[in-house]
């Protein structure tokens, strides 16, 4: 047999190049397995950023989400709150307390609780009510995301926020940007036995209407959201929740976040539920009509003539201020607002239709999240265009100047 052409006679040269072809192969092996090892680095890293994205480290310089909590006079809250927070798990939180002029020592107390947590605290000095409180607090603030509590807010779940974090990197808009949502509501009683008139507040919290949110919630917020709102409105001492939710744009949705908080109901048993809600009621529809003037008298006879001794809320000084104040507008006003008051108060009908739906799952021993709005359906679908009617609107203006006449008469006998 002839030898092969390419094939070296030598036996030495042949042994020569069989180990230039075995580190040929390795060095092709090498190479090889380094690109593999670099590609998985870099896929590493592509999902570690990913999900940092979303859950960031708890030692990160950034915090996951600024907890903005206005103050004034919260001594008895703040242990509490503080704990709460504590409890959460999984989450990167800073804590922002916004006092306005307390007097009975909340920032010492403040100041001394903040040591013994492991997230960090801010406090800080602010001039009062509660929209500039919270629009000083998020100058403070190092998330992006915000959420605005109130001192007797609790969180019962320690997932809570991590849960709410989630969502939100889950459910934002144009980019990641824009993100609105408050929590579910459950109020803390001192009497343990279920009452209709909460679990329908508690239900009609969860409910996909502007007109229900309220800031005992929970207001979670981007802060390109809440810049773009225009932050709190620091004009008035109160309503700040209600013009910032009104000064959203109309097609973002509130979302409603998977878990709950829990508001003390220390006010409304203290006042009076039911007075409670006529006053918030008052201040809603005089909101509706525009009418400044009456903003400018509440809050000081609010504080001197509203309550008496237990602290329960007295309805016939608010009145009778309301018919005194009504009588110094002109005659073209007054028709004005009561043509606003009439639209106002029919348009809010749908809440006689919940209110059928929140008691039969009330009787059934059904949760306030498990409510089935069949009523509600029903004046969506067939009834809601006579309740928007001119004629619907007549008969409610007429029927609240029947009722504003008669508490000024009952209350005027009994202050005789």
């Amino acid at each position: 047999m002839h030898a092969r052409h390419n094939e070296p006679r030598d036996p030495r040269l042949c042994r020569f190049m069989q180990i230039l072809r075995q580190i040929g192969n390795q060095r092709f092996q090498i190479q090889v397995t380094m690109a593999v090892n670099h590609a998985a680095v870099i896929l590493g890293m592509q999902m570690w950023l990913f999900w940092i994205h979303c859950h960031p480290p708890m030692n990160s310089i950034t915090p996951d989400i600024s907890i903005i909590v206005p103050l004034l006079n919260e001594a008895a809250e703040l242990p509490e709150l503080l704990a709460s927070l504590a409890a959460q798990r999984g989450i990167a939180l800073e804590l922002i307390l916004c006092d306005g002029g307390s007097s009975d020592g909340s920032q010492k107390i403040a100041s001394t609780f903040a040591n013994e947590y492991s997230f960090p605290v801010k406090l800080i000095q602010t001039g009062p009510g509660r929209g500039r409180q919270m629009n000083a607090g998020v100058a403070a603030a190092s998330a992006d995301l915000l959420l605005f509590l109130h001192a007797d807010s609790r969180f019962d779940d320690s997932s809570a926020l991590l849960e709410a974090v989630n969502f939100s990197c889950s459910n934002s808009t144009t980019g990641g940007e824009e993100f609105a949502a408050r929590f579910g509501l459950r109020f803390r009683r001192s009497d343990s036995a279920r009452a209709l008139s909460y679990f329908f507040y508690e239900a009609k919290a969860r409910l996909p209407r502007r007109d229900c949110l309220r800031g005992d919630q929970g207001f979670l917020l981007s802060r390109k959201t809440f810049e773009r709102a225009g932050r709190f409105d620091q004009s008035l001492p109160f309503l700040e929740d209600l013009r910032l939710v009104a000064a959203t744009p109309p097609q973002l949705h509130w979302q409603l976040l998977p878990a709950s908080v829990s508001t003390s109901a220390r006010r409304f048993e203290r006042e009076g539920l039911l007075e409670r809600q006529i006053l918030n009621a008052i201040i809603v529809n005089n909101i509706e009509a525009g009418w400044s003037m009456f903003f400018e008298s509440l809050p000081g006879l609010y504080r001197s003539q509203c309550h008496d001794s237990t602290g329960k809320l007295l309805l016939f000084p608010i009145l009778d201020g309301i018919n005194t104040l009504l009588k110094k507008e002109s005659a073209d006003w007054q028709r004005s607002f009561w043509r606003s008051t009439g639209q106002h108060v029919a348009a809010n009908a749908w809440q006689l239709f919940y209110w059928l739906d929140a008691r039969r799952a009330f009787r059934s021993g059904r949760g306030a999240e498990q409510v089935q709005p069949f009523w509600l359906q029903l004046y969506q679908t067939r009834l809601e265009w006579i309740f928007h009617s001119l004629p619907a609107a007549a008969v409610a203006r007429l029927a609240v100047k029947l009722w504003l006449r008669w508490m000024l008469f009952r209350g005027t006998r009994r202050t005789a």
